[in-house]
């Protein structure tokens, strides 16, 4: 069976570790030869899918852990309005993209059954390459795969950016996250280490200049002396569901068939449950000695699809009504939260669907 994946992004690296510790060979095309991933992203990672990563890796993955999550509003920003715990494990572990990245890298360069090929994605050259693969996985949305065959979708613009930086500050316990719903759209503080945090502002309109944001940021942080803050990285905001996963011998993956708002931290959570999903249904094909083939895919679609694009309406759901909220001065939100912060079985479930999704 001859697999291959495109990309080099932390989804394919961590796709490709998978499929080796089954002993599938696997290639892996990459555009850049120095391996290097230069960015202050964090990403948000709940308990299960964070056990899920360190049993593919006996090294220590960096991370920070958060036993809680406090939300405020643009109105009440100087005390919560609901908060979320979970007694048996942290809410959910932060760690750095580069961090994984590094990791993941590393295990891909020692593998004897990954094989990492320099090409350009961009180029002609890989439609043919892939032809003669039995599955080919595509997580990378720039390439001309994605551009010829992937282009079907559902898409929202946002209208929005979000600016994410660093602030180096005070030391503290820094164990708890916090979101404010503020006007101009959600700001994220997602604690990394006892003096840092990542800081992650989902604005909406016209894109701001970094000063212009420092400024706004400041006005909400009531939280931390902060000493030195980071370059800050900007991207623009769009929900995308794409339409079908699957062509010819191609399977999309990852960012390329759902981006949802960062507003709840669940893009990436999504990603390793379909990996989990993907991974499952190649155990199966392997016991019934079955090939690895497009088939597969086809399966993983039909799984995976609608409780992807249920998980984003939801998450997208959450975004509008702040949205709307933020709008009538939070007269919707304050009683509602108010009742919600004190039933249990609503936090309950709140927990399950963040850490599991629709796989109950």
């Amino acid at each position: 069976m001859k697999l291959c994946l495109i990309g080099q992004n932390l989804t394919n690296l961590i796709l490709a570790t998978v499929l080796a510790e089954k002993k599938l060979s696997v290639d892996l095309y990459i555009n850049n030869k120095t391996y290097k991933v230069n960015t202050n992203r964090t990403i948000a990672i709940s308990a299960k899918n964070f056990s899920y990563l360190k049993g593919y890796s006996k090294s220590i993955i960096p991370t920070w852990r958060s036993k809680e999550i406090k939300i405020f509003i643009e109105n009440g920003k100087s005390r919560e309005i609901i908060n979320f715990q979970n007694k048996k494990n942290e809410v959910f572990n932060l760690s750095k993209y580069s961090d994984l990245s590094k990791i993941f890298i590393n295990k891909a360069k020692r593998s004897k059954n990954i094989n990492l090929i320099k090409l350009n994605t961009s180029n002609s050259t890989l439609i043919n390459k892939i032809k003669n693969y039995d599955l080919v996985i595509n997580s990378d949305s720039k390439n001309l795969v994605s551009r010829k065959y992937f282009i079907n979708n559902l898409r929202k613009n946002y209208k929005s950016t979000a600016y994410t930086f660093t602030i180096n500050h005070e030391k503290n316990e820094n164990n708890i996250a916090l979101q404010i719903f503020t006007k101009f759209g959600p700001l994220a503080f997602l604690p990394i280490s006892k003096s840092k945090t990542s800081i992650v502002f989902s604005y909406s309109g016209k894109p701001k200049s970094d000063n212009e944001i420092l400024k706004l940021f400041n006005n909400y942080n009531n939280f931390y002396k902060i000493k030195k803050t980071s370059k800050i990285e900007k991207f623009h905001l769009s929900f995308l569901m794409l339409r079908n996963y699957t062509n010819k011998n191609i399977l999309a993956f990852g960012d390329l068939i759902h981006r949802i708002h960062p507003l709840a931290g669940q893009g990436f959570n999504m990603t390793i449950r379909d990996i989990k999903n993907l991974s499952s249904l190649i155990d199966k094909q392997i016991s019934l000695g079955l090939p690895i083939d497009i088939s597969v895919a086809n399966e993983f679609e039909k799984l995976s699809k609608p409780k992807n694009y249920l998980y984003g309406r939801a998450i997208d759901f959450i975004h509008e009504f702040f949205q709307f909220d933020s709008k009538v001065e939070n007269s919707i939100s304050k009683p509602l939260f108010s009742f919600l912060n004190k039933n249990s079985i609503f936090k309950k479930y709140s927990n399950i669907f963040s850490e599991k999704g629709f796989d109950i």
